[in-house]
C-alpha cells in the first residue's frame, strides 16, 4: 500500500493530446532544472522505472504496490493546483502514461487513476476508461472552492459508475489542501500540519451525507493521511449521530433528507479503510490494530480488518529499506494474532484493490517471508 510513481517530466509529451504540445513545450522551459519530486535520490528513478521498482521492492519482501501519483505535466514548482483546463490534460497523460507503467508489472502494480469531479458525465466515462484499461481504483480529487461537495447528490451518478466497476476509492494525504505561498518552511510545516484535515473531508462529507448508504459497496482508503485523527473523529461523529429523544424531531429531518442512516462507526467498518503509511509506531499504536487480549469496551479502533501496510517508496520519509524491521514490531506485538498481521501485511490490500493473489504466488514464493521467522522465541 503507497507507492508513488510519475514519469520524467518529457516523458509526458508523448502522452498529452497534441494540441498541448505548445503549451507543454513552455512549461518545460520554466521548470528544467528546477526540483522535481520529493524523493531520496538513490530511489528517483524508481518513480519511472518499474524494473528498479520492483527489485528495489523484492528485497524487502514486497511483492505488489498500490501506486499513486508523485507529480504531472504542467506541475509548477511550489503551486498545488492548475488551471481546470491544464488539469484535465495533467490527469490524462498521467493515466495513460500509468497503465503502460503498470503493464510492466504483470500484476504486481496496481495504480490508481487521477479523475476530476467538475464535469460529472466526463467523471463517468473516465471511471470507465480506468477499469476496462486496468487501472486499480480511483483517487480523490482535491476538494477545492468550487468543487461539489462529496455529498452532493449531484456526484451520484460518479459513485454509481465507481460502484458499477468495483473500484475502491482511495484518498490520498493532503490532497485538497491550500497552496500555501510563498513556499518556504512556514508553508511546508502548515502543510504537515493540517493534511490530514483535509485529507479527512472527504469521510465525513461521504458518511454524513449517506453517500454509502445509497452505494453501500463503495470502498473508501485513507492512505498517508496519518491515523491520529480517525479514532477521536469517529467517536465525536458516533456521538452526534446517536442523537437522544430530545432530537427527534430533527432526527426525522435528517433521514428525510437523506442523510446518513447509521452511525460513523458502522460505516468504517464496513466501507473504509486506513492506509498506515509509512507504517511505523509513530503513526499508531500497533494495540490499537490487534484482536488477542484487548478490551473491546474501550470505544472505537480502527481494527487489524480496515488497516493496510504502507512502505511509502520513494519518499523521503519511506521505511525503505529498514522495512522488515516494522513488520516484526507488528508481528512481536502480543496483540496482534497471526490473522491480524495477516490481513494488515496483505489480505485487506488484496481484496479491496483486487490483486490475484494465485497469480502472484510465484513471486511469493521468490520473495516473501514467513511470519513464524518475525516473531521472537519465547524467553
Amino acid at each position: 500500500m503507497d507507492g508513488h510513481v510519475k514519469a520524467r517530466r518529457a516523458t509526458y509529451r508523448d502522452y498529452i493530446d497534441p494540441g498541448y504540445h505548445g503549451r507543454f513545450d513552455e512549461w518545460m522551459a520554466r521548470v528544467d532544472g528546477t526540483p522535481d519530486g520529493f524523493v531520496r535520490p538513490q530511489m528517483e528513478d524508481g518513480q519511472w522505472d518499474p524494473q528498479k521498482r520492483l527489485t528495489d521492492l523484492a528485497t524487502q519482501g514486497v511483492v505488489a504496490e498500490v501506486l499513486f501519483a508523485n507529480g504531472t505535466a504542467f506541475a509548477e514548482p511550489g503551486h498545488r493546483t492548475l488551471p481546470p483546463e491544464l488539469t484535465r490534460q495533467a490527469n490524462l497523460a498521467y493515466n495513460r502514461w500509468l497503465v503502460d507503467f503498470c503493464a510492466e508489472g504483470q500484476g504486481r502494480l496496481l495504480g490508481q487513476a487521477l479523475v476530476n469531479f467538475d464535469d460529472v458525465d466526463q467523471a463517468v466515462a473516465d471511471v470507465h476508461w480506468a477499469k476496462e484499461h486496468g487501472l486499480g481504483g480511483i483517487q480523490m480529487p482535491p476538494l477545492t472552492s468550487h468543487s461539489k461537495f462529496f455529498f452532493d447528490p449531484a456526484l451520484d451518478p460518479i459513485w454509481a459508475a465507481v460502484q458499477e466497476v468495483g473500484l475502491p476509492l482511495s484518498q490520498h494525504g493532503g490532497t485538497g489542501a491550500p497552496d500555501y505561498q510563498p513556499a518556504g518552511f512556514a508553508a511546508i510545516m502548515v502543510l504537515a500540519t493540517e493534511h490530514s484535515f483535509y485529507s479527512g473531508r472527504s469521510m465525513w462529507q461521504m458518511m454524513l451525507g449517506g453517500v454509502f448508504d445509497r452505494f453501500p459497496d463503495l470502498k473508501l482508503a485513507f492512505v498517508e493521511t496519518e491515523a491520529w485523527w480517525i479514532r477521536p473523529m469517529i467517536e465525536h461523529l458516533d456521538k452526534r449521530m446517536n442523537m437522544g429523544d430530545e432530537w427527534t424531531e430533527f432526527a426525522d429531518f435528517m433521514k428525510a433528507s437523506g442523510a446518513s442512516k447509521r452511525l460513523a462507526s458502522e460505516y468504517w467498518a464496513t466501507n473504509c479503510y486506513a492506509g498506515i503509511s509509512p507504517f511505523h509506531p509513530a503513526q499508531i499504536s500497533v494495540d490499537d490494530l490487534g484482536t488477542k487480549d484487548v478490551d473491546e469496551t474501550g470505544g472505537f479502533r480502527i481494527h487489524s480488518g480496515n488497516a493496510m501496510f504502507g512502505v511509502d517508496y520513494p519518499h523521503f520519509e519511506s521505511i525503505f529499506p529498514d522495512t522488515m524491521e516494522h513488520v516484526a514490531t507488528l508481528v512481536g506485538n502480543p496483540h496482534v494474532t497471526e490473522d491480524d498481521a495477516r490481513k494488515i501485511l496483505y489480505e485487506n490490500a488484496a481484496e479491496v484493490y483486487a490483486f490475484d493473489l494465485a497469480a502472484l504466488q510465484p513471486t511469493i514464493d521468490e520473495w516473501g517471508f514467513e511470519l513464524d521467522d518475525l516473531v521472537p522465541a519465547p524467553a
